[in-house]
């Protein structure tokens, strides 16, 4: 998906694409905030005539309930008090694809409008494009990629829910990260994956298996932010779609199991001049050091981390990822080529210098992930801060620090997120408000569930 095509005749393009492909049905969606691909099939006659640019409307439950349907209440932006009213998907064309395994099938994403015409602030694809149109005014241009971590589990999701999702089968045995001979046994399904992304434009570096039993790690192509974002979705979405073909389920799920490894969703990023593209965080003079641009970008990463720790980590099990030392950013800290810190220097003389954010899960919302991202950077840039000293070792250890450890679970985490200045200015009062009242529901029902854990310690003593 590239925003920066032109399409100077959007129905004439639109008519060719689906007689060319023969095109009986798109598949139209947008993000929501938890970071699902919701939308509808429109037959392609109704999308040639009318939708391609007039859209779809859809009712704005789609940022009114939670990741299982529910109605969130006390939502200021919608409710029973609002009556429920539409919002518009309108297709970004430039997202326009064929889907790969579904002939006659193609997909679009979607901004999202309000009735006055005007884009909705509360989506989070139009969160990432106002950051991203900041961060151009100011003459940078966002480069992003994505890794993302997930498992594969013997079974459809089905089968797994009427077992409770209890004694989940992974589709391989043990500990074999990097491990090229078990990758060849499962390269049925990753290698499928590669290949139907391919065909929509995502490129997939590289994949392998991870340090799970089932867990694999693919590396999307770096690209300009609003790609990177909306490659993530695709990704997301064709993983599942391909194991669900394969009687599997996949899982982006943060931690899954407290004896298995948890699943991260790491973001690269640098910036390159909106005028000429040249890489603005190499350093040919120091080739050890990033330059002086993006030192205060890395101090903007380090100095927000706290702040956004909340779209990092967006739900109560996200916190189980990043406890106790589990290959994932935990404190406000930063390194050369660090692994054990939250945001990891990666210096270098050309184009290849850049950092990495290790907070995110690979449970979250791809567009607020990057958003956040650029945003606690172009603040390091326009307030020129300056990073602490570097972590050399095991930053771990700096998790007793208070100063330096990120909120340690979903509901300190919200209100840093509530009243963080940081998050206001770049994203805008009204989404904070609505993406912490959203996280405060989460909490609420985590706080009235019963869990397996309780039942097992106390039925029976107490």
């Amino acid at each position: 998906m590239n925003k920066e095509v032109l399409i100077d005749d959007p129905k004439r393009y639109v008519e060719s694409f689906v007689k060319e492909h023969d095109i009986k049905v798109i598949k139209l969606g947008a993000v929501d905030i938890d970071g699902l691909w919701r939308g509808k099939r429109l037959s392609a006659q109704y999308f040639v005539e009318a939708a391609y640019s007039a859209g779809t409307n859809i009712c704005n439950i789609l940022f009114g309930w939670d990741i299982e349907d529910a109605s969130i209440s006390d939502l200021t932006f919608t409710g029973w008090h609002t009556g429920y009213p539409d919002v518009n998907l309108r297709p970004d064309l430039s997202t326009l694809r064929t889907v790969p395994g579904e002939p006659g099938v193609a997909s679009v994403i979607c901004d999202i409008y309000q009735p006055d015409g005007s884009l909705l602030p509360i989506s989070p694809r139009q969160v990432l494009q106002r950051v991203v149109e900041r961060s151009n005014n100011l003459g940078y241009a966002p480069i992003c990629a994505y890794e993302f971590e997930f498992y594969l589990f013997e079974g459809t999701a089905r089968e797994l829910s009427r077992r409770s999702w209890r004694d989940l089968e992974p589709i391989s045995t043990g500990n074999h990260t990097y491990s090229v001979y078990r990758d060849t046994g499962s390269d049925h399904v990753i290698g499928l994956i590669r290949d139907r992304l391919a065909d929509q434009g995502v490129f997939i570096e590289a994949s392998n298996s991870e340090h799970g039993a089932g867990q694999f790690e693919v590396n999307i192509h770096y690209g300009d932010a609003l790609r990177a974002a909306d490659s993530a979705l695709v990704l997301k979405n064709t993983v599942k779609e391909i194991a669900a073909q394969h009687g599997l389920t996949a899982s982006f799920m943060a931690k899954v199991n407290k004896n298995h490894a948890g699943s991260s969703g790491h973001v690269h990023q640098s910036l390159v001049s909106e005028a000429g593209g040249e890489a603005l965080f190499a350093n040919p003079g120091n080739p050890a050091e990033l330059s002086e641009l993006g030192m205060a970008y890395l101090a903007g990463l380090v100095s927000g981390t706290r702040d956004l720790t909340a779209i990092y980590l967006p739900t109560i099990n996200s916190y189980k990822r990043v406890e106790g030392g589990q290959w994932a950013g935990s404190s406000s800290t930063w390194g050369l080529d660090n692994r054990t810190v939250a945001i990891r220097s990666i210096p270098s003389a050309g184009p290849a210098a850049r950092v990495e954010n290790r907070v995110a899960g690979a449970d979250a919302n791809p567009y607020l992930v990057l958003a956040a991202n650029i945003a606690s950077g172009l603040s390091g840039i326009e307030q020129k801060l300056t990073p602490p000293p570097a972590v050399i070792g095991n930053a771990y250890e700096k998790d007793t620090d208070a100063s330096l450890r990120l909120p340690n679970s979903l509901e300190p985490a919200t209100e840093v997120f509530a009243e963080s200045a940081l998050a206001k200015e770049y994203f805008g009062e009204e989404f904070v408000r609505h993406y912490a009242e959203t996280r405060r529901w989460e909490v609420r029902q985590f706080h009235t569930a019963v869990t397996d854990w309780e039942v097992a310690r106390y039925l029976e003593h107490i």
